[in-house]
């Protein structure tokens, strides 16, 4: 596929997928939620980490309302159910991506924008950036996944908040509320991005993508469930790795080469 609203590059392992639509605020489009999701698949399986990006003054203005709603409406049914395909397989990709996603947040993030960035696994903002949830001010509520990312980001009456007055808040206000990972000033916001994904890079892969996994799941169990589920999937884990946390997260340990509280171990396999 030709990409014509993404761009793609590669480097040491992590790859930067940027929205390439600045002078709409990389609003997002169904053309463009399937490169999106092209360029994931492309990568899957070569890079350790991907980098979510915009072009421009924004990180992502929200789903063009033009182009996703007006004309696929008077195209007909089938064009509607497409476009809202196309948006929703973005979002799912992303969600359950197999390796670390990090959106790097600068600007305006609005709506969907907000969901693209609460279905990656990690979000930094400058504290200038700007966040909402507005869509009570066009007389509708958050869909499309953004009502799901508002409640599973921030706490419910926050979320209430913020879905039901459409009032913005900047990107050190959505740290404060858990809407994103981290906020930092504009001046430390490309440190504190390198050293993120330096982190997550020398991190085990097969355990980064456990780590996620099991999260997730056991949010909703009573703790019994969760230890039972957590030594299941522990050993699954083991299995797949073959012992390496043995072999050599272990046997580094006792030779002095690292601390385990404090870095990782050195893969065998890089």
């Amino acid at each position: 596929m030709t990409y014509e609203y993404v761009q793609l590059a590669i480097e040491d392992s992590v790859a930067t997928l940027t929205l390439d639509r600045p002078e709409k605020r990389n609003a997002i489009i169904p053309q463009m939620a399937d490169e999106v999701v092209d360029a994931l698949d492309r990568v899957e399986g070569q890079v350790r980490v991907v980098v979510i990006e915009g072009a421009g003054s924004a990180f992502c203005a929200g789903m063009d309302l033009e182009k996703r709603f007006h004309e696929p409406r008077n195209e007909g049914p089938k064009a509607f159910f497409e476009a809202g395909r196309s948006t929703g397989a973005m979002f799912t990709t992303l969600y359950e991506y197999r390796h670390p996603t990090v959106a790097k947040i600068e600007g305006w993030t609005f709506g969907a924008g907000y969901c693209l960035q609460a279905v990656c696994d990690f979000a930094v903002a400058t504290d200038e950036s700007v966040f909402g949830l507005s869509e009570i001010n066009f007389g509708i509520i958050p869909g499309g996944g953004a009502m799901w990312a508002a409640v599973n980001t921030m706490d419910r009456r926050t979320a209430l908040y913020y879905t039901s007055t459409g009032k913005t808040f900047t990107g050190e206000e959505a740290a404060n509320n858990g809407a994103i990972t981290i906020s930092v000033p504009e001046t430390d916001f490309e440190t504190e991005i390198s050293e993120l994904i330096s982190s997550l890079v020398e991190k085990n892969p097969v355990a980064l993508q456990f780590n996620t996994a099991v999260l997730e799941r056991v949010r909703q169990m009573s703790f019994a469930e969760a230890l039972d589920y957590e030594r299941g999937k522990s050993e699954e884990m083991k299995y797949y790795q073959q012992d390496e946390w043995v072999d050599e997260g272990i046997e580094q340990f006792r030779d002095r080469k690292y601390k385990p509280g404090l870095e990782s171990y050195e893969e065998q396999s890089k």
